[in-house]
């Protein structure tokens, strides 16, 4: 870690500034951070040894003791410190992700996978911030044991663990932080950030229900139902005799639902994956628009709509609608993440920023050194987090739409 201060310029310093700044941001109370340094063992610091890891001096051995404890980083470790902490507390690890060290008696992959199978299972998201850095010195632990390569530039990344909504905030902290190449770096896209959470909707909403109502339907829009503020249900009215003619279920046009839209998710989430939809059917027994009220009463599930490959779109079709006796229903429909994406999308940047025994030699020669295994890191990540979806279905979007039946 030395060589990433060694690289610092006046422009560019992240490890010195992270180290000065994160402990002492506003939305925290400072008197209950704890800072903790992670080599071969776990050791609480006090302001002045803080202060020494901003200098290039906090890294290195002393003289004459060139196998001190600062020689190995056990991020593995410092991971199991975060699982093991509170819940409801924000933990921040900032480490090079390059995991190799002579006491890690299994490997990586297992030495990793408790901990954040761990931290997931308490309710706990996890966010990945990668950033590119300047850097002065040997790369170590190489795959072939090659000592002489040396790197100007390498990547740097923070692990963030805690409840979702103190990751959201972190997260807009950071992209307005005190140092300027870090909170540039951010809004330009030349860091990455990826956030592995069981909860990756938006809470707030405009209540919109994107709905596509298709031509030449028996389906058309009529507003027949008082909803509340700023809540928008989409309504149709439904010409029965009309789709009974039109023909069987799947031939007659009806309206669709395209599923959870990109701007619904939360920026950097890793979602994207097979899911299942469900929909249930209301019919109404007063004038309330609520499906919970008593103006209206469940009748069961309603029959299709959703595709059989694993999407989340939902089509509205008459010919189903026309097998119910002429009244106004409602219709909510929940889509459940069942399965994630991997290798996903969303940590696409963490396999680029990496490489393995045998593609080292390509690996020493670009120009920003990239980070041994980090696509496993990734990998564990998603399967940590696919895990904890498996044990605890998560809501990941929905809809209702009203139809009246003539």
């Amino acid at each position: 870690m030395a060589g990433f201060i060694r690289g610092s310029t006046a422009d560019e310093k992240p490890l010195a500034d992270l180290v000065g700044f994160l402990p002492n941001l506003d939305s925290i109370d400072r008197s209950k951070v704890r800072i903790v340094r992670f080599d071969r063992k776990m050791t609480d610091l006090d302001p002045a040894s803080v202060r020494r890891m901003q200098t290039e001096a906090g890294y290195l051995c002393p003289a004459g003791n060139r196998n001190c404890d600062a020689q190995e980083s056990h991020i593995d470790q410092a991971l199991r410190n975060v699982a093991d902490g509170d819940a409801k507390s924000l933990s921040i690890v900032v480490s090079d992700l390059w995991l190799a060290n002579s006491e890690v008696l299994t490997t990586d992959g297992v030495a990793l996978s408790k901990p954040l199978a761990d931290i997931f299972a308490s309710g706990r998201s996890v966010a990945v911030y990668g950033f590119e850095s300047p850097y002065d010195g040997r790369v170590s632990d190489l795959p072939s044991g090659d000592t002489a390569v040396k790197a100007q530039r390498r990547y740097l990344f923070l692990v963030v663990a805690g409840p979702v909504d103190r990751l959201q905030a972190f997260h807009r902290v950071m992209q307005n932080a005190p140092s300027s190449s870090i909170s540039n770096a951010l809004r330009s896209g030349k860091a990455h950030y990826s956030l592995f959470t069981l909860d990756p909707v938006v809470s707030a909403s405009d209540g919109t229900q994107a709905f596509e109502l298709q031509s030449k339907s028996p389906l058309t829009k009529k507003a027949f139902l008082a909803v509340r503020t700023g809540v928008r249900v989409p309504q149709y009215q439904l010409d029965r005799g009309k789709a009974l003619r039109a023909g069987g279920a799947g031939k007659v046009p009806g309206a669709r639902w395209q599923g959870t839209p990109e701007t619904s998710i939360l920026p950097g989430a890793v979602w994207e994956g097979t899911s299942q939809g469900s929909t249930k059917l209301y019919r109404q027994s007063g004038d309330k628009c609520l499906p919970d009220g008593g103006d209206w009463r469940e009748e069961g599930t309603f029959p299709g709509g959703w595709p059989t490959d694993g999407t989340a779109g939902f089509s509205l079709d008459p010919s189903e609608l026309a097998t119910l006796p002429p009244d106004r229903y409602l219709l909510v429909g929940t889509v459940r993440r069942t399965s994630l994406r991997s290798p996903n999308p969303a940590t696409q940047w963490m396999r680029d920023w990496s490489f393995d025994a045998s593609t080292e030699q390509a690996a020493v020669k670009r120009q920003t050194m990239p980070t041994l295994n980090l696509s496993e890191t990734a990998r564990l990540l998603e399967i940590a987090l696919l895990k904890s979806a498996e044990a605890k279905p998560m809501n990941i979007g929905g809809f209702a739409v009203a139809v009246e039946i003539e």
